[in-house]
């Protein structure tokens, strides 16, 4: 086995060489862990404290520069019953624009890059709680916040509440599903005269297949849907494959989609067909679907497994 050190280092310079071109793919599908229910609640290990933790960063620098920083935190206490755990992450990313100057005069003069400005800012927080009935059937409680400006997000708060049920959970293969009642609370970077609080439905699975030693499939699927706007829609849904490179250090390629059937409205400024200011600004429906694939390194702690 590698030492640890070259494991690491190795695994750093994949990191970079893979999420460089991927920075600017990111925008604002952050990375989460927003999950339908805790994949680490009832299965076979003992109970105890699990714990993940997983930073990506990319620094580039001369005709242009950028900067993508991307972190994300789980930690889960699991009783023989009971399961409480707590999530937060985010990502932040900035680029210099395209457009560079020349200040001094046409003997003398010095090339002046323009700063770097956001080109992705998003962050959340969430807690849940879980409660085994029966071997199979769970009832969870959930509670979390987002912020995500470029999809006209400044707020958004949802608490959920359900039953859950365990169809498989072996060692190699775990899937679980979840249905239950959302209370959403949006507050949107611009006013556009709609009610961000709704009464809404969720449904939603985890899915983890072991491929092979040291490397996990998973999938996730989150379904919203408000009970009192039928365009107010909204899946998150999550692929990625996790690569373990040591007991406690790994590395994650992880592919996001958002879509939100209802977004927001930012306010654009308007031109003619000549491509002439008009002075006047219009309301334009952000894109539905957000897409995001990030590679980043993954420290995870567990209780040790009973011999």
């Amino acid at each position: 086995m590698l030492p640890l050190a070259r494991v690491s280092a190795a695994a750093a310079g994949l990191t970079v060489l893979v999420f460089t071109p991927l920075a600017n793919a990111q925008q604002n599908a952050t990375p989460t862990s927003a999950q339908a229910v805790d994949d680490k609640a009832f299965k076979a290990d003992a109970p105890g404290l699990y714990a993940n933790a997983d930073l990506s960063y990319v620094l580039t620098s001369g005709n242009s520069s950028s900067s993508s920083l991307g972190f994300k935190g789980d930690v889960t206490r699991r009783y023989t019953k009971h399961a409480i755990g707590f999530a937060a992450g985010g990502i932040r990313a900035s680029s210099s624009p395209d457009t560079r100057i020349a200040v001094g005069t046409p003997q003398d003069f010095e090339v002046q890059i323009p700063a770097s400005e956001p080109t992705a800012e998003a962050y959340y927080g969430r807690g849940r709680y879980d409660y085994k009935l029966s071997a199979r059937l769970y009832y969870t409680l959930g509670a979390g916040w987002e912020r995500n400006r470029f999809s006209g997000i400044e707020n958004r708060w949802v608490a959920d509440t359900g039953i859950g049920y365990v169809f498989v959970s072996k060692e190699r293969t775990s899937f679980r599903a979840a249905a239950g009642i959302t209370y959403t609370d949006e507050q949107y970077t611009i006013s556009d005269g709609r009610d961000g609080s709704f009464v809404g439905a969720r449904v939603g699975w985890d899915f983890r297949q072991l491929l092979f030693s040291g490397t996990t499939l998973t999938h996730t699927l989150i379904g919203d849907q408000s009970l009192e706007t039928g365009a107010a829609r909204r899946f998150d849904a999550q692929l990625g494959v996790h690569v373990a490179m040591s007991t406690r250090l790994g590395l994650k390629v992880n592919w996001r989609i958002l879509y939100n059937n209802d977004p927001p409205s930012t306010e654009l400024p308007l031109f003619t067909p000549g491509g002439i200011p008009t002075g006047t600004t219009v309301l334009a429906p952000y894109k539905k679907t957000d897409q995001g694939l990030s590679v980043s390194l993954v420290m995870s702690v567990a209780p040790p497994k009973k011999s």
